[in-house]
């Protein structure tokens, strides 16, 4: 597994969507009888929409309370 942090693709993630890619890739890699570097390019697609999830959640719950304030 430390071979994958030499790899470009993780170096561009940030700190905690790059932790949940690892974790991924690690799973992928017990779960099923797939290459590393299909494992890892997997995992580094399911962690970035991770991401994405969560920051568009949290910006909606901004917009939401900001909605209910009285002005």
């Amino acid at each position: 597994m430390d071979s994958m942090m030499a790899l470009p693709e993780l170096k561009y993630l940030s700190p905690t969507t790059r932790e949940k890619a690892m974790a991924i890739a690690q799973e992928l890699l017990k779960t099923s009888n797939i290459s590393p570097k299909e494992a890892i390019s997997k995992a580094i697609l399911i962690a970035k929409n991770w991401a994405v999830k969560n920051i568009n959640r949290s910006v909606w719950k901004k917009l939401k309370s900001i909605e209910q304030e009285p002005i």
